[in-house]
């Protein structure tokens, strides 16, 4: 039960405003008549600047009595007598806000739903009744014994391995672990096919369940949750609680009611999940951090690995980082000791390396003869999977008189053909129905590059009655039979097949490699470790081109070497996560204030350059600002101080205007973005 105030007589409320000049606590009184409903977690409405204006907060904790020396107002009302936000959210929230910059209601607001009143109540309804209504979705794993999934037959009762029972034992005593599952599907007692990296994660975080403990899943996207929910469900556990973007606010708010009970719980979900409460946290169990997709694209941009590891430190609960191939991050934190690698080697699909001097548009097909061999032997056997760089028809369009790349006359970004004939920015969407080269006035353009769907027409052609099925990000598909099949995906789109593909081909080698990015190299291994783990247990994994280190890690296995090798350049290079870094923007003279309440740090400031901007808006900067970890904490501090005289002076000059956008020339604080130093 959440704190009452028991005759304290202060309220301390957070208001929920974006403005950051308010992220404080206010005190407010506790009036008579609300004392003895009044809790902490609490989601109350309160007077602000005036008696007739009001708005939302939480209760955060209670006093005695104000430093105020006025008048201090009342809370006017309770919105929900569910207190929502638990002492350990909020910590976490406050942590990991002030590492990032930011405020906390920012966090607060991905951690807490929209609520629902109807769900609310049948919650409330439920907690009211008799106590020995059961409920069978929540029953230790081994108690489980009806059917999942599909319902048929019942499932034989799971009992944990000994290499579980370490696993759980290490993180519910707090170890911070780093395991790279095995690669290779596996089969369900329902039938069903899953990753076995899915299993492997349902299996611990069952394990961790059993001891009373709940666990949180934290996985990039829904094809990951939908696996692990199949895991579950084949192993007994056939109701997790499910934190999805994809569900509808009433599904979401009855999920984040259903956590907030005493009982332990398995919790799986995207990033968000990483702050949902749980009673008694035994575990948090991130799958594949360095995914793109579990950045988080919202103010102030914690990470959840990042927010993670704070979870762990604070409450004491394990960590469990797995993935193929480890982020740079985490590696980091192996190489310090501050987490611990698994000593159980993996099972690995056996990579082959085609002829590295071929490339494949020296060849008639879409690739090397060799693969076109592999790809016909395997395809006698079962489907195969081809991974490709790019969606579309062509990537890449160019001037057919003087072969110059082709620029968007809009925004400047790379045309490209989406679909035959029908050339596109690859930034903007608009269609070049206009274009004119700006080198030489031509107006044609041709194709450079195979995207997904023209190789989807070419091996129509040169594997002439195969079944051919695309899956990208327009034509997704989660999963494929075992009858013979060639599947060409865009990296991260590949399904998953029944049984495993027979062959794994990885095209566009050179063209991954050569991304502009500081990661490339990091992301191939993922992308290629990701693809060859969906191989069967005797199939393969064929690199039909390429070469050079990180190529040269991935055939041979040894990406523990190269990414190690990676940091130690990184560090010599002051990049990250070798050091953390800001970024800085907004005005030049709203940033050169933000810099210099920095003096003194002895820290690395690169910048500030021009940043483009929309037409007739005020030109812009930004700055990157590098420093030891250990300065995180006072550098973050000094820009958010700068932050917050920036946005209460900006308020005071626009007292009294027709609200609209936010000013052009506002600073802005980034932490840790993975793309900073991208070109």
């Amino acid at each position: 039960m959440s704190e009452r105030p028991e005759g304290r007589r202060v309220a301390r409320i957070l208001l929920d405003s974006a403005l950051p000049q308010l992220d404080h606590l206010f005190d407010y009184a506790v009036p008579d008549e609300l004392a003895d409903d009044l809790r902490v977690g609490q989601r109350v409405r309160v007077p602000f600047r005036s008696q007739t204006r009001k708005s939302f907060g939480y209760v955060i904790e209670f006093a005695e009595r104000s430093d105020f020396g006025g008048e201090l107002s009342a809370v006017s009302e309770i919105v929900s007598p569910v207190p929502q936000l638990t002492s350990e959210v909020w910590r976490l929230a406050r942590a990991v806000a002030d590492r990032a910059g930011g405020s906390a209601g920012d966090i607060l607001r991905l951690a807490i739903p929209t609520r629902h009143v109807r769900v609310e109540k049948k919650h409330l309804a439920a907690l009211a009744a008799p106590a020995d209504a059961v409920d069978d979705a929540d029953a230790a794993p081994n108690d489980a014994e009806g059917g999942a999934g599909s319902g048929s037959a019942p499932l034989q009762r799971w009992a944990p391995t000994v290499r579980h029972e370490e696993t759980a034992d290490l993180l519910t005593a707090g170890a911070r672990l780093a395991v790279t599952p095995s690669h290779g599907p596996t089969r369900l007692l329902t039938g069903e096919w899953v990753a076995g990296w899915a299993l492997h994660l349902a299996e611990v975080a069952l394990t961790v369940f059993a001891r009373g403990r709940s666990a949180i899943l934290v996985l990039p996207d829904y094809r990951d949750l939908d696996q692990v929910r199949d895991a579950l469900a084949a192993l007994g556990h056939r109701d997790p609680v499910r934190v999805d973007s994809r569900q509808t606010g009433s599904e979401r708010y009855a999920a984040f009611l259903r956590s907030l009970d005493d009982e332990p719980r398995i919790i799986v979900g995207n990033r968000s999940a990483v702050y949902a409460p749980a009673a008694a946290l035994g575990a948090v169990i991130v799958w594949d951090d360095g995914d793109p997709v579990l950045a988080e694209p919202l103010a102030p941009y914690v990470h959840p690995r990042d927010a993670a590891l704070v979870r762990a430190e604070q409450s004491g609960a394990g960590l469990l980082f797995a993935a193929h191939s480890r982020s740079a991050e985490v590696e980091r934190l192996v190489e310090l000791g501050y987490v611990r690698a698994e000593t159980h080697p993996p099972r690995r699909t056996r990579v082959i390396h085609a002829d590295a001097a071929t490339a494949p548009d020296s060849v008639g097909g879409r690739v090397p003869e060799f693969a076109a061999r592999s790809i016909r032997q395997a395809l006698r056997e079962g489907p195969v999977l081809v991974q490709v760089a790019t969606p579309g028809y062509a990537p890449v369009a160019v001037c057919e008189s003087c072969g110059d790349l082709a620029r968007c006359g809009h925004c400047g970004g790379p045309i490209g053909f989406r679909e035959a004939r029908r050339a596109a920015c690859r930034w903007c969407g608009e269609y070049a129905t206009k274009w004119q080269c700006a080198t030489c006035d031509g107006r044609r353009l041709v194709e450079r590059g195979m995207g997904s769907q023209r190789t989807v027409e070419q091996f129509e052609r040169q594997f002439s009655g195969a079944r051919v099925l695309l899956s990208d990000g327009d034509h997704p598909r989660e999963r494929v039979d075992a009858r013979p099949a060639l599947v060409v995906a865009t990296r991260g789109a590949e399904p998953l097949a029944a049984g495993g593909y027979r062959l794994v081909v990885l095209l566009d080698v050179e063209r991954l490699l050569g991304l502009e990015t500081l990661r490339a190299g990091e992301d191939c291994l993922r992308w290629w470790e990701n693809a060859a783990a969906l191989a069967a247990p005797d199939g393969a994994c064929l690199v039909a081109s390429g070469g050079g280190p990180v190529v040269r890690a991935f055939v041979t296995g040894r990406i523990g070497p190269w990414l190690h090798d990676e940091l130690m350049m990184r560090q010599e290079l002051a990049y990250p996560p070798a050091v953390r870094v800001a970024a800085v923007s907004g005005g030049r003279a709203e940033v050169d204030r933000a810099l210099g309440a920095l003096d003194g740090l002895q820290i690395d400031v690169l910048g500030p350059a021009p940043q483009p901007t929309d037409p007739g808006d005020p030109p812009l900067v930004r700055a990157i600002v590098r420093f030891e970890y250990a300065k995180g904490a006072e550098v973050a501090k000094r820009l958010r101080g700068a932050l917050v005289a920036d946005a209460a002076g900006s308020s005071a000059r626009n007292r009294g205007k027709t609200p609209g956008r936010a000013r052009p020339g506002a600073l802005r604080l980034r932490f840790d973005d993975r793309s900073v130093f991208d070109g």
